[in-house]
């Protein structure tokens, strides 16, 4: 259960040169591989898992078709998430395309240059310094055999496992793709329930969602959650129940009415349904879960699906993702900025300050209190508005500064797309309502904005993140083959 995210991403390094320069420029050979030491080391300071083939003369060289191929092979084995393709020079692209077409990794074409003095520098200088001449190349060639660079990226070596700035971020960017990859791997997510009755924007097709992320969607039964939370043990509700008090700051009622005071039976109904909920997600080998469920009467179904608020937010802070309503491609966002480290809320659009330029985001969970920038509180309410059933809401103060909405749109084609608005967290007044609410700045004019948002195909849920993250998610989707639209 959510052990993916805790994965980082495995990434290739594909090394390749031109063998007709070694006997004609004796050491630049060498000179060529302490450069890409240098691109390595920058990739072990990225935080994912490093993969290099070493050929039959004991190095990491690629400089012919026949060890291409080999190390492909070897790539594809090691089930690397993206492979980095460094030009070392310049290098005829059928020296290495055997070995990118074996792998079937996403490639991310890579060139470099160190600073040259155009008066005094000779062919040797020029040439082991790396360039520009390879990449087109290299492009033409990987999209002419239909395997197309997801990534393209040139920049000045500075030495050791330095490199220009620009260059260094987007490196770091790539290996959070990397990353991002890798915790959709094997991932499983539960679909309880359904749908939230005519939100007709969240319906979706499992198939297509295996098809574009390959995460399998497993359908759950109310009936064994419900059986989960009435056989708990009594020590591991107990130990929840400590576990929320540590947690969470306990509030009183506020001014609104379908607020309450906080019961001692609201907690342990709470913790008792957080100890059945890891036990299905765990059950069930789970990394994420979309889920809602009315029940009729006050039933038994209703009252657990009622207590799931507490017990969503504490898994969704440790990395598996949760989506109330039943919205799917929420919990694959939520997922999805997660696994880059910039946390993932259950959001939406709310109430909206003309004067401040200001719209309120937020939901009334489940959220990643990771991204707090205090100590969480809960809230009992008498009714949860729009649902079945009472109890125990989160409310917490996102942190100030750079936030990003990832949104999962879809097209009348079923073909997935990232919808991403990158803006501004700020402090100040917000209901008391038992919601988390984040007062949202996107830019000068609120009412363009959201015209923009909701025009750009969203459902109206998405995931809060810290960070300006549109970087990393355009990648990411470029690696997916899948749309990318960025509002703001």
């Amino acid at each position: 259960m959510y052990d993916m995210l805790c994965k980082k991403g495995k990434v290739g390094l594909m090394v390749v040169g031109h063998r007709e320069y070694w006997p004609q420029f004796p050491g630049m050979r060498e000179q060529l591989l302490q450069n890409a030491a240098g691109f390595a080391g920058l990739l072990e300071k990225s935080a994912v898992e490093v993969v290099t083939y070493t050929a039959a003369d004991g190095t990491q060289m690629w400089d012919s078709p026949e060890e291409a191929y080999r190390a492909g092979v070897f790539f594809k084995a090691q089930d690397i998430d993206l492979l980095f393709l460094y030009l070392t020079t310049y290098v005829a692209s059928g020296r290495y395309i055997q070995g990118v077409l074996a792998c079937a990794a996403p490639v991310v074409v890579i060139g470099y240059q160190t600073d040259q003095d155009f008066e005094t520098s000779t062919i040797y200088e020029e040439t082991a310094g790396g360039g520009a001449c390879p990449i087109p190349e290299a492009c033409n060639a990987l999209t002419r055999c239909l395997r197309p660079p997801v990534g393209v990226l040139f920049g000045e070596y500075l030495g050791g496992d330095r490199f220009a700035p620009r260059f260094e971020q987007n490196v770091v960017e790539w290996c959070r793709v990397a990353t991002a990859l890798r915790s959709y791997r094997g991932a499983i997510f539960g679909h309880l329930g359904h749908t939230y009755e005519g939100m007709l924007d969240m319906n979706f097709d499992p198939t297509t969602f295996t098809r574009t992320f390959g995460i399998h969607v497993r359908m759950l039964e109310m009936c064994q959650l419900a059986e989960l939370v009435r056989d708990a043990d009594e020590a591991a509700v107990r130990e929840k129940i400590g576990v929320i008090k540590d947690t969470f700051v306990l509030l009183d009622p506020s001014h609104d009415p379908t607020t309450r005071a906080i019961a001692p039976a609201d907690i342990e109904w709470a913790a008792r349904c957080s100890v059945g909920l890891d036990a299905l997600m765990r059950k069930n080998n789970l990394s994420g879960m979309a889920y809602y469920y009315e029940g009729l009467n006050d039933n038994e179904y209703e009252r657990v699906a009622a207590g799931l608020i507490i017990g969503n937010s504490l898994l969704v802070s440790k990395g598996c993702a949760l989506a109330g309503e039943s919205d799917m491609r929420t919990c694959l966002a939520m997922y999805t900025t997660s696994s880059i480290g910039a946390g993932g809320s259950f959001a939406e659009l709310c109430a909206t300050s003309f004067k401040d330029d200001v719209v309120l985001v937020g939901h009334d969970g489940p959220h990643d209190i990771r991204i707090s920038d205090a100590k969480p509180t809960i809230r009992a309410l008498g009714l949860y508005h729009g649902k079945k059933g009472n109890g125990i809401s989160v409310e917490f103060s996102l942190k100030a500064g750079p936030i990003t909405m990832l949104g999962i749109g879809v097209d009348e084609e079923n073909r997935y797309s990232f919808i991403v608005a990158e803006g501004e967290s700020q402090k100040g007044p917000i209901p008391k309502v038992g919601n988390t609410l984040t007062r949202g700045y996107f830019g000068k004019d609120v009412s363009r904005f959201i015209e923009e948002w909701s025009n750009a195909g969203n459902n109206h849920h998405y995931a809060l993140s810290i960070g300006h993250n549109a970087s990393v998610l355009k990648k990411l989707a470029k690696a997916l083959g899948i749309g990318f639209k960025q509002i703001r």
